[in-house]
């Protein structure tokens, strides 16, 4: 009897997504066009987003505008603090 072989055709190799690190001006660049009445649909397709990305977007804009208007570079939502003093 022979040994059966593996199929190695595209159906059933998996390949996994990686995560796409979305800048702070890509994100005001959304919620500008968000404001203006741009379809967040559309915006996912031109910046190839996905649905959840730019409703989370949506949903933090004032939070995102706040935080960067303080000139902060990243919402963090965990703080550490400094044990020297």
């Amino acid at each position: 009897m022979s040994e059966k072989c593996k199929s190695t055709s595209p159906s059933t190799i998996q390949v996994k997504n990686q995560q796409k690190t979305i800048s702070n001006e890509e994100k005001l660049d959304i919620i500008s066009q968000l404001e203006q009445g741009k379809q967040p649909v559309d915006i996912c397709r031109i910046d190839r987003l996905t649905g959840s990305s730019v409703r989370t977007i949506h949903d933090s804009a004032d939070r995102i505008k706040d935080v960067l208007s303080q000139g902060l570079k990243c919402l963090c939502s965990k703080t550490t603090t400094d044990l020297s003093e």
